[in-house]
């Protein structure tokens, strides 16, 4: 094991990280494995050369404000360990592995200072010919941030001063280097065609109300070979934001549930279990603990966190970068995977056998959801269906794993814009002559003429209400069969990203239920599922062959 980060910083961090010595919550540690398995698979080449020329130019650089003002900018191990994944990696032609990154840091962290290093290297040192390169934001100031310190950074030293016109005029603020320009950008909508982005960073983008500036910046970049959309924000207070939910992704990304070779994710926060009120938690969030981040300053500000609510809020979310306004993803990848749950089944040992379903039909336009429950052995299958025209909108990271699922025949698409009902119709025929469906619940407040075609088929459909009192006790017997490793679901790609997207509705007596409008993405595979031990508890409660009970409404 290295002993001297100077030796390789980026090397040193990930080993230091997984090896317990630097304190790291769970997205960093995964992050870290990702970097080493990485380099051990080979199927990316990591070109050290390329990785130590972006850390020597940016550590050529130096501060502009505060205590460090004139001091040389010297990398920290965590900073070291972005730049080096960011610039090293590279495919089999040369260039860049990663064209996204998305970091996660509390409040000074050096974020903007370490944006503004990154954003001059792509303009000057990147080797790209006619480079545009922004600091984007939804508002002047907060671009200004970024662009701000760069400016500062280039009038700063001589190096650059001299290779650069600097020009910092209310309405042409710009720094360009030869046929290269690098400018602040402020979300207008209708104003911002004919980009060519090479390099682009977006602070802060927890506070943006929708991904429309990150859109336009990421699919202006199509013309570039090896263009970075660099991403650096704290936490926010809005689980519904693009910002979150883009979050969600790039967690799911380090787990493994997507597979995505072309974005780059750290993310500094608390565990799960931390308790935030601990001081020896609070250096798993803030990587630059001691440097720029001095526990003094978060001890001072504790005392008024714990009596003043707004004051918890703050420190969690802007200090230890934990979204504050609403509960927890329900149940953790790790557990939903453990005790071989996910392990692949052969539907033809099933043939035959008992099961219960729950159809969720959604809106028309959207996904659809069939599963099967099989009490008898604890097995699940969940088909999914969605439009053609639903497919293609999906322009988010998302939407490059939904692709992929339905080339892999895990979604079935239909044509044109809507649902094509017909097709999920003879679908559940089919599986109904496969096995020996006893009943399929339907929400009766979102029913169609599907559904009286099916029981003119002969199937049992059965009304299921989708308040507290039908969805909670089927909700928690989810997760009781998921945490004592008795729902085999067979590890669906689809059904496991849906899992993670779940955030659970509470009623003062404590009933719980998939909140589908505040989860993060979509969820209707485990809200079919849950549908589905619903009916047969149902069921059970009515023939007195269990404890189940309750009242559907």
């Amino acid at each position: 094991m290295m002993n001297n980060p100077k030796a390789n910083k980026a090397d040193w961090y990930a080993e230091q990280v997984l090896a317990g010595a630097i304190p790291a919550c769970e997205w960093v540690r995964l992050a870290c494995q990702r970097f080493v398995d990485d380099r051990a698979a080979g199927v990316w080449q990591f070109d050290q050369g390329l990785a130590d020329h972006a850390v020597e130019f940016i550590q050529a650089l130096t501060h502009t404000t505060g205590e460090a003002a004139g001091k040389q900018f010297v990398l920290e191990p965590w900073q070291a360990f972005i730049v080096a994944n960011i610039f090293g990696f590279v495919g089999e032609d040369g260039s860049r592995r990663f064209s996204r990154a998305y970091i996660e840091v509390p409040r000074k962290n050096g974020k903007s200072t370490f944006s503004s290093a990154v954003m001059l290297y792509g303009l000057l040192a990147d080797g790209e010919a006619g480079a545009q390169v922004y600091s984007a934001a939804t508002k002047l100031d907060q671009a200004m941030m970024v662009f701000g310190e760069s400016v500062r950074m280039v009038k700063s030293q001589d190096w650059l001063n001299d290779e650069c016109v600097v020009n910092n005029s209310i309405n042409n603020r710009r720094i360009v280097y030869g046929e290269n320009l690098y400018k602040p950008l402020e979300w207008n909508p209708g104003k911002q065609d004919g980009l060519n982005t090479h390099f682009a960073v977006i602070d802060e983008y927890h506070a943006h109300p929708n991904d429309e500036l990150y859109n336009v910046i990421f699919n202006s970049m199509g013309a570039r070979r090896q263009p970075l959309l660099f991403t650096i924000t704290t936490a926010g207070f809005n689980r519904e934001s693009p910002c979150f939910k883009h979050r969600q992704y790039c967690t799911q990304v380090l787990q493994g549930g997507i597979q995505d070779d072309a974005l780059f994710t750290v993310i500094y926060s608390l565990d799960t279990n931390d308790d935030w009120t601990d001081p020896a938690v609070w250096a798993k969030a803030n990587p630059n603990w001691g440097v720029s981040v001095y526990p003094k300053k978060l001890e001072q500000a504790i005392t008024e966190a714990k009596e003043l609510a707004h004051k918890e809020v703050e420190f969690k979310t802007k200090l230890l970068n934990v979204w504050t306004d609403t509960a927890q993803t329900w149940i953790q990848d790790a557990v939903y995977m453990s005790h071989n749950q996910g392990e692949p089944f052969d539907l033809d040992d099933l043939r035959g056998a008992e099961c219960f379903g729950g159809l969720d039909l959604a809106q028309t336009g959207d996904f659809c959801a069939f599963s099967l429950y099989f009490p008898e052995t604890g097995n699940v299958i969940t088909r999914y269906y969605l439009p053609e025209d639903a497919v293609k909108k999906r322009t988010d990271g998302a939407g490059t794993s939904i692709r992929q699922w339905v080339r892999d025949g895990l979604i079935m698409q239909t044509d044109g814009n809507v649902t094509d009902y017909s097709f999920i119709k003879a679908d559940v025929l089919s599986l109904a002559e496969r096995f020996a469906i006893r009943e399929i619940a339907f929400d009766r407040y979102n029913s169609s003429q599907l559904i009286i075609e099916l029981q003119n088929e002969g199937l049992t459909m059965y009304p299921f209400g989708q308040g507290f009192a039908s969805m909670a006790a089927p909700t928690k017997e989810f997760e009781r069969l998921i945490r004592t490793g008795n729902l085999r679901h067979g590890g669906n790609p689809v059904t496991r990203w849906m899992m993670s997207n779940i955030l659970l509705k509470r009623d003062p007596a404590d009933n719980v239920k998939i909140d589908k409008a505040k989860s993060g993405d979509k969820v209707d595979g485990p809200v079919s599922i849950v549908m589905a031990l619903g009916t047969y508890m149902q069921d059970a409660a009515k023939n007195q062959n269990s404890d189940f009970w309750y009242i559907s409404i």
